[in-house]
This record gives structure tokens, C-alpha cells and sequence, in this order.
């Protein structure tokens, strides 16, 4: 019996396994097999570390031939084994999934509850609420209630679970009473899943007098708040390599950093927008722009006084520049932006109108008409091309001035400067296209490529400091093989030597056996030995160099083009006869397992 059962288990699981990626109904039970085998593979690894154990160490015990290597094999196990389970030296995991957050444990029961008047419609399927919403919904005494805040995401699978028009209605009327206050609008938000209460940004003492007002007076919901607040107000500071000196920190700005020398300090978790802001927008970069003939020239001479750039390179440069942008794109995004589109109409809306008697209400409202730019407006894009010490935040203002400017037109130009590259992220792009044609000297390389080595350290410490002010979401979590821990360390240093130093003799040993067993006796054999010979010969530089000089009416006898035919004919042509049987032979070896005639992994086949 305690070789059937195991018997019968490997046999079903085998059997789903094989057959369950056929059959749709049965890919849950493969999932669930699937988890223990996982399960059942990592008992297997601790069976297997328990027995190289035991085998080593009676090697020493018996001071075998060759037990010195059991003991470095054993200490060298070990060692790998500690600082990859402890994790000594690994920084822990951030709460990757809420950057800009700060998160404490909450109850749902200490939330704020809104209710409306109505009921929660049961489907004729018996199929429950939303996941998202089944917890913090419920039905008492003629009213719906939510407890806790409604996203609009909630909202809209509340309002999708029935498709009738009254509940839709409903579940709009609720996402607008479960909203917090607006001080705290966009702030503040509850995931029932984690149990966790969530805060962006950084807490002012404004914000947390609000908060506390939200909720009912208790030392638990006051600690848990003041965790909250300390979070959502712990100072964060870096040393940086370079600070660009056109780095400008409004004082009263959004972005919670100051600098002090060399550091910058973050109040609360850095927002991915924040990081952003602080990269691309406060450190003043240049952007990219169209650059006239004049500038063109200008940057052209910058080049040739370091050096030479041929006629070729010098027609490529003025390619690159006549594919940037044209003002015309420009003012194709601003009008766009300026067309708006209908607005579906809210679900009470729909069905105030059906409860009116109107028969087929339109879903949408008339959209306005749209906002284009006028003449002088185009003009003034046309003119910051040719205005190279204009900024974009000044061509913005020529707009406003100049006609209407709404603010999604303005928020469209800003969205185009800023995706648009930095001068330092052109350049180096110029530099690779010019290198492509020609060569440069080392003088041209570091005027090209020098700014964008100072933009990237920026935005490398500013990733850093992003990093270092998020919350930890559990302390003994993170990478064991982080790049300066113990184990990475013992794999870097030792284990990736070794490994390469063994494969290295593995190289030579294999030449050596491969030129004693290849004896040309037959046909065979000197097609081997042939072949053979080429491919080691073109994996070298000398193959090439001998048939480097053949006619282009010989080229199929050059060494690379001979490499490529053998492997990709021949080779591959081998290689699958070669997979076929290992398939063959894999499906032989699971039938006979599935079936019972082999048995050795229960540990004999004769029992």
C-alpha cells in the first residue's frame, strides 16, 4: 500500500498534467497540481540538501581519498545556504505596488459609513456582488451602505453587476456620498483586501486633524493615525554626485524635497510624479528643439574646431535635424486638444429622462464646439522655433495673450515639451548617427556625450532617493543575491571564477578528446572530422582572414558563409532528429512511470 498510493497519485497527476492543456474545463485542476508539484519539489531540495550532507560528511568521518574537498563542498554549501535564507545585508522590499503612499493596518469596521436608500438587486444566476466592493457593501433596513471610500473603479463594478438602469443610478449616488472630504480628495483611500489604510503624499498637521476627524475616538484608530503620520512625514535624504545648477525648488511647490549642500531631503514617499517633476521639469533641462540654419551652423563649427567631420557625417548631421519636429505638429496637437468630445450622460441623468417619458434618450451630451488656435497663435508657434532662447512656459504665455487658450490645450503643450527629448538625449542620438558614418575623435565624443552622462547620474540618484523614501512593506522581505550582500558577493567572487575557470579547461579538454577520438576511417568519420574542423576554424579570427579574398563568385566558400549553412541546414536538421527522439523517449519514460511498470522512484524496481 505505501507504494501504491504514491503509484497512483504520480499517475493521476501525470495524467492532468498531460492531457489538462487540451481540455479548458480541467486548466484549474492543472493549476492546482501544478502548485503541488511545486510544493512537493521543494521537500525533494531539502531531501536532496539532507543527503549531500550525510554523503559529505561520512566522507570525512571515513577520511576517504578526496575528503578535504567534502569539507570546502560542505562549508561552501553551508555558506551559500545562510546568507540566501537569512538575507544578511539585503536591503528589504518596498511597497512597489504604492509608491507616494504611506499604509498603516486599519479595521474596516473603524471607516466611516454612507448610505442611501434602497436595496442590493439578487441575480437569478445567484452570482454575488463585485469582489471588489463585496466586502465593504452591504443591505440593512431599506438602504444600501458602503463603508470606507469608493474609487471609481468600485464604482464601476458596483454598477455593472445588474444591468438595469435604477441600480446604475444607484451606484452612482453612493460613489458620490463615499467620498472623503475634499481637503483629503485624492489622498486617501482603503484597500478592503489588504486591510491597510493608505495616504499619498506627505501629511501636513491640517491633514491629520481632518483625519482624525473621520473616524470614531479611540486609542487604537489614534496610534494607528500617528503611525500613519509619521510615515507620511519621515524625512529621506541623499548625497548626490552632481546637482545640475539649474536645479530650481519652488518654495512653495508640491514636491516635498529640499537641498541642503550636496543631499537632497524628501518629506514622506516620493511620488513616481514627483521623481518625474524633479528629473525633467525643476532640474531646468534644455530640451530638444528644432534648431534653424544658424544654430545648425553654430553646432556644426562646435564640432569641427575638436576635430574632423567629413562630408558624409555632415550630410547625415543635417538629415538628423531636418527630422525633428515641425511647428506644424505643434499647433496639430494644441488643436486637438481643443476639440472635446461628447460626455456620456451620468445614469440618473438616463434615468430621470426614461422616468420623463423620452423613448430613446441619446447617451451623450452635445460637445462643445471646438477651440482652435487663430493666426496669431500659429505665428507665435512658428516664431519659438526660430526664438532659441525662448522657453516653452513663454510661448505658453503668448498663447493665452494672444487669443483663448483653454486649459487642456495648455496642459497638451506642456505634455509635448516634456515628452520631447533633452538636448543632452539628442546629442547623444547625433553622436551614434554620426559614429554609424564615420569616426570621431575622443574631443567630439566627450562634447556630445557629456551632458547626457551628468542627466543620467541626476536621474540614477534621484531613482535612489525615489526608492529609499518608499515604505517598507515587510521587513525580512527583499533580494537575496542584491547587488553587495554576502551572496552576491560569495556568487560574483567565487562561485562565477570557478565556474568560468572550469568551463575554460572543459574547452580544451573536449579539443583534446574530440582530436584522439576523431580517427578518418571511413566516410563517415572524415565528413565529422570535416566538419568539424570548419566550424572551430570560422569561430576564429583567422578563418575569416583566410577566405576574406575570395571572388564574390566564390563568396559561399567563405568562412562565415559556410559557418552559417552548416548550422542552419545541417545542424539544425541534426539537432531536431535529435529532439524527436528525446521526445520519444521522454513520453516512453512517463507511460512506463504512469503506468506502474517503473517503479525505481519509490526506490527499486523489483518491489
Amino acid at each position: 500500500m505505501k507504494r501504491t498510493i504514491p503509484l497512483l497519485i504520480t499517475a493521476i497527476s501525470g495524467f492532468i498534467l498531460a492531457v489538462a492543456p487540451f481540455i479548458p474545463a480541467w486548466q484549474n485542476a492543472r493549476e492546482e497540481v501544478a502548485i503541488w508539484f511545486d510544493i512537493l519539489a521543494s521537500i525533494a531540495f531539502v531531501l536532496g540538501g539532507g543527503n549531500l550532507l550525510r554523503l559529505h560528511l561520512q566522507q570525512i568521518s571515513d577520511q576517504k581519498p578526496g575528503w578535504a574537498y567534502s569539507g570546502i563542498t560542505l562549508v561552501s554549501f553551508t555558506m551559500m545556504l545562510v546568507f540566501g535564507i537569512l538575507k544578511f545585508g539585503s536591503p528589504p522590499e518596498v511597497a512597489t505596488e504604492s509608491y507616494g503612499e504611506s499604509a498603516v493596518p486599519f479595521v474596516l469596521t473603524d471607516l466611516p459609513e454612507f448610505r442611501i436608500p434602497g436595496v442590493i438587486p439578487h441575480r437569478a444566476d445567484g452570482v454575488e456582488l463585485p469582489k471588489s466592493v463585496r466586502a465593504q457593501t452591504r443591505e440593512a433596513e431599506g438602504e444600501i451602505l458602503f463603508r470606507g471610500w469608493m474609487t471609481r473603479s468600485q464604482k464601476e463594478d458596483l454598477a455593472g453587476y445588474v444591468d438595469v438602469q435604477a441600480w446604475r443610478c444607484d451606484a452612482e449616488k453612493l460613489f458620490k456620498l463615499a467620498q472623503p472630504p475634499a481637503e483629503l480628495a485624492g489622498r486617501i483611500r482603503y484597500s478592503a483586501d489588504q486591510q491597510r489604510l493608505f495616504f499619498s503624499g506627505v501629511m501636513s498637521p491640517a491633514n491629520r486633524q481632518q483625519l482624525s476627524g473621520l473616524f470614531r475616538s479611540s486609542p487604537d484608530v489614534e496610534e494607528r493615525l500617528n503611525e500613519l503620520e509619521a510615515l507620511a512625514t519621515k524625512k529621506t535624504s541623499l548625497a548626490i554626485r552632481s546637482i545640475p545648477a539649474t536645479l530650481s525648488i519652488p518654495a512653495t511647490g508640491s514636491i516635498p524635497v529640499t537641498v541642503s549642500g550636496s543631499e537632497l531631503e524628501v518629506t514622506g514617499p516620493m511620488s513616481p510624479e514627483d521623481r518625474e517633476t524633479l528629473v525633467r521639469v525643476l532640474s531646468n533641462p534644455t530640451m530638444a528643439r528644432p534648431l534653424n540654419q544658424e544654430a545648425r551652423q553654430a553646432l556644426l563649427q562646435e564640432l569641427l574646431d575638436r576635430g574632423t567631420v567629413t562630408g558624409k557625417q555632415q550630410t547625415v548631421f543635417e538629415q538628423f535635424y531636418d527630422a525633428d519636429w515641425k511647428p506644424e505638429q505643434l499647433i496639430a496637437v494644441i488643436n486637438s486638444a481643443g476639440i472635446v468630445s461628447p460626455q456620456p450622460k451620468s445614469p440618473c441623468d438616463l434615468l430621470n429622462e426614461l422616468s420623463a417619458g423620452v423613448v430613446d434618450p441619446t447617451l451623450t451630451t452635445p460637445p462643445p464646439a471646438p477651440q482652435l488656435l487663430n493666426g496669431a497663435q500659429e505665428q507665435a508657434v512658428r516664431d519659438y522655433v526660430n526664438s532659441p532662447s525662448m522657453l516653452p512656459a513663454e510661448l505658453i504665455t503668448q498663447l493665452q495673450s494672444a487669443g483663448t487658450l483653454t486649459a487642456a490645450q495648455a496642459a497638451a503643450s506642456h505634455r509635448f515639451f516634456v515628452q520631447q527629448p533633452t538636448q543632452a538625449e539628442q546629442w547623444r542620438s547625433l553622436c551614434f548617427r554620426l559614429l554609424e558614418t564615420g569616426p570621431l575623435n575622443s574631443a567630439q565624443r566627450e562634447f556630445l556625450l557629456t551632458p547626457i552622462r551628468r542627466q543620467f547620474e541626476w536621474q540614477q540618484d534621484v531613482g535612489v532617493l525615489f526608492m529609499a523614501s518608499q515604505q517598507v512593506k515587510y521587513p525580512w522581505s527583499g533580494n537575496y543575491s542584491a547587488q553587495g550582500t554576502p551572496f552576491w558577493w560569495l556568487y560574483e567572487y567565487v562561485l562565477q571564477p570557478l565556474l568560468t575557470t572550469t568551463f575554460a579547461l572543459l574547452a580544451f579538454y573536449v579539443a583534446s578528446a574530440a582530436f584522439r577520438a576523431f580517427r578518418a576511417k571511413n566516410l563517415e568519420a572524415i565528413l565529422l572530422l570535416g566538419t568539424a574542423f570548419l566550424i572551430l576554424l570560422g569561430r576564429t579570427s583567422a578563418g575569416a582572414m583566410l577566405t576574406n579574398g575570395l571572388p564574390e563568385a566564390l563568396a559561399f566558400l567563405k568562412m562565415d558563409n559556410l559557418m552559417v549553412y552548416i548550422m542552419s541546414i545541417f545542424n539544425t536538421a541534426g539537432n531536431r532528429a535529435i529532439m524527436i527522439g528525446i521526445a520519444l523517449g521522454t513520453i516512453s519514460t512517463s507511460l512506463r512511470v504512469l503506468l506502474g511498470v517503473d517503479r525505481s522512484y519509490l526506490g527499486s524496481s523489483d518491489k
